[in-house]
């Protein structure tokens, strides 16, 4: 029981450093690349101007700025927290505790969630990707392996280290 429970622990512990650091990593892999950064400061400056435009009406500024919060929300549960969740949980029912599995699992993941969420909102978009999206699911790719390492290292690495 004693097991259960420090492994149990291991994984939720886990889980939220990896999260936290797949999460953190996303941005400053974005500045890092110099066509996501150029069109992050594009949407930066526009939503500032924006933000600026709404000054005198604060509700619509409020609103715009829970829009924001919001996309950065959902772009990290996409990325980082969904990704990883499928993968731990179906390594865990699947016995898979390779780094293989939940780097490469986590990666793959994390860069089909566009594609993932087009399909899912069943939108007539369907177009060949364009290079700014490969440059999106390369990043992606590169957070989810990150991830997916993290609790690797934290959780499912360690569960071979108790157990023998």
């Amino acid at each position: 029981m004693e097991r259960l429970l420090r492994r149990g622990v291991a994984m939720a512990f886990g889980f939220v450093l990896a999260a936290g650091a797949g999460a953190a990593l996303l941005p400053i892999l974005t500045l890092l690349d110099p066509v996501l950064r150029d069109v992050g400061v594009e949407a930066a400056i526009s939503a500032a101007f924006a933000f600026f435009d709404d000054v005198g009406d604060p509700e619509a500024a409020a609103a715009g700025f829970h829009a924001f919060a919001d996309l950065l929300w959902a772009a990290t549960l996409a990325v980082c927290v969904a990704p990883l969740a499928l993968v731990a949980l179906i390594g865990l029912a699947a016995h898979q505790r390779g780094w293989l599995w939940h780097a490469g699992g986590c990666g793959f993941l994390a860069a089909a969630a566009p594609w993932i969420a087009r399909a899912a909102h069943a939108s007539p978009r369907a177009h060949a990707a364009t290079a700014l999206e490969l440059r999106l699911a390369a990043l992606f790719f590169l957070t989810g392996v990150v991830t997916g390492t993290v609790y690797w290292l934290i959780a499912a690495g360690g569960a071979r280290e108790q157990r023998g």
